[in-house]
């Protein structure tokens, strides 16, 4: 474990190496003075673990998330392929305008599936821009803001996850974490239940990115100034919400881990979603198409998970 993780955090932090190094050496020496292994034992497992990273980074470089942060181009085109549609392209409320947060993201290797079947798990365009449907939903956000409650306010400071925070998919984890904790799960059992819960989360970024892209719809505060989101402004469209698609891929997954608590989680998700429509930041067809789409990523987690050997 030392040895691939020390070995992906280099990949990652890149400006840590020497810290990072000196941590692994640090566990290696608590293990060896504290009897629990031999020297040998450790140099073995430690190049193991290496070997294993290797596979990782040759994959990370190659996955294309290197390349997601497009060109002026890029951004220029999706503007006016929107725009071509006669529907309102979405735009930065930064001041200044920022580029859009990965635009490219969409295009990322996903670890559940083939790339080609992205594209297929993109679900149907969101009301248009002028539509009576729009107007409603737009309405609804535009009250839910006037008319806050200390429950729904509750609720979207909770499930916020914003940048500094550890993030819908982090959050996601650390509410296995203490589930797990409670199950007395082996090691190894961690792993395995931890990777499928990351891969379909990982995968379910991509699926969500990818519709982002292809739809560029403007968010409320946008269509409507008198909105004043509770939680700031995300730098990229707005349809399919981010926090939906994760928290739907994540029950999903984890309701086939512990089953017994499948019903809490589908809550849990269904309160992240919301939460995102309470504070302004999300249509009800974001979260709800958001919602939908995580779990149909979250099905190829379990259909991996059914097939890995392990068992539930």
């Amino acid at each position: 474990m030392s040895g691939v993780t020390a070995e992906m955090m280099k990949l990652l932090f890149p400006g840590e190496i020497a810290f990072i190094q000196e941590k692994a050496d640090e566990e290696k020496l608590a293990k060896i003075t504290s009897g629990a292994a031999t020297r040998s034992d450790m140099d073995a497992g430690e190049a193991l673990g290496r070997l294993v990273a290797q596979k990782f980074t040759t994959r990370a470089r190659a996955d294309k998330a290197g390349a997601a942060a497009g060109t002026q181009t890029d951004w220029t085109n999706f503007e006016t392929v929107t725009t071509a549609k006669g529907e309102t392209p979405w735009i930065s409320l930064e001041s200044p305008h920022r580029p859009p947060m990965l635009p490219l993201f969409g295009n990322v290797t996903p670890f559940l599936f083939d790339p080609t079947i992205t594209a297929t798990l993109r679900p149907v365009a969101p009301p248009l821009t002028g539509s009576a449907q729009m107007k409603t939903e737009m309405d609804e956000v535009y009250d839910n803001i006037k008319n806050q409650t200390r429950e729904k306010t509750r609720i979207v400071q909770f499930w916020a996850d914003g940048v500094a925070t550890y993030t819908p998919p982090g959050h996601w984890d650390a509410i296995a974490a203490e589930d797990f904790i409670a199950k007395n799960f082996s090691e190894v059992r961690w792993a395995r239940n931890m990777a499928l819960l990351n891969m379909s989360m990982m995968d379910a970024a991509i699926v969500c990115w990818n519709t982002k892209y292809y739809y560029f719809n403007p968010r409320p505060t946008q269509m409507n100034a008198a909105i004043k989101t509770l939680t700031g402004i995300p730098n990229f469209p707005s349809y399919i919400s981010g926090h939906s698609t994760f928290s739907g891929a994540a029950a999903t997954i984890l309701g086939y881990i512990i089953p017994e608590r499948a019903q809490a989680y589908a809550d849990m998700a269904n309160e992240a979603s919301l939460s995102r429509l309470y504070g302004g930041i999300h249509y009800r067809s974001d979260c709800s198409m958001g919602l939908t789409t995580g779990q149909k990523v979250g099905a190829y987690a379990v259909a991996r998970g059914n097939a890995d050997g392990a068992g539930n």
